[in-house]
């Protein structure tokens, strides 16, 4: 499988590195609003993390506590996944991204 990692971005890293969505161009005006978005949601909380295999980008995971999710969810105490997208399936990527979302302490 290689060396995987995986970087939660914050505001700073968001500028330099991106948000990943493998058909968006970054000067396309849906990549620059799902940028403003999630610059505006990690003020509240969010949590994005980017999965890498040889330091490639292969999927990435948005999430944030039920309390600040913008989705109507009632689940105190729990979290909500926004987003999780994985470009290779049968690779575990998808399990580590969701294991790092339990294993962090409450936002």
């Amino acid at each position: 499988m290689g060396k995987v990692e995986l970087v939660e971005i914050n505001a700073k890293l968001l500028e330099g590195i991106g948000s990943y969505f493998l058909r968006s161009k970054k000067k396309s005006n849906g990549y620059i609003i799902k940028n403003k978005w999630l610059n505006n949601r990690f003020e509240e909380g969010l949590k994005y993390v980017q999965v890498t295999a040889n330091k490639k980008q292969v999927g990435f995971i948005e999430y944030t506590e039920a309390e600040n999710s913008s989705r109507v969810v009632h689940a105190d105490g729990y979290v909500v996944i926004h987003c999780l997208w994985v470009s290779e399936v049968g690779k575990g990527y998808g399990a580590r991204l969701t294991s790092f979302s339990k294993s962090l302490p409450p936002l």
